[in-house]
């Protein structure tokens, strides 16, 4: 099965507002570890742009050069 990068990062927005602020850091986490080995590593970085969140998360899987990589929603 494969998903939309479009839908997920929909999804991820819609989602993230029934999370209080302090555990949303580690939703983002446990969603890019899962989403690491479910898409391509561009779709991979095309979510890492939504958020402060998920760049972070993203961040723990890519190379050092990701955290210079375009600029995230805040």
């Amino acid at each position: 099965m494969s998903i939309d990068v479009d839908v997920l990062v929909e999804a991820y927005t819609i989602l993230k507002q029934y999370i209080p602020a302090k555990e949303r850091q580690e939703a983002a986490d446990n969603l890019a570890g899962m989403l690491n080995d479910a898409i391509s590593e561009k779709e991979f970085k095309e979510f890492g742009m939504v958020d402060n969140y998920a760049h972070r998360a993203v961040g723990q899987y890519m190379d050092e050069d990701y955290q210079d990589y375009g600029d995230y929603e805040e």
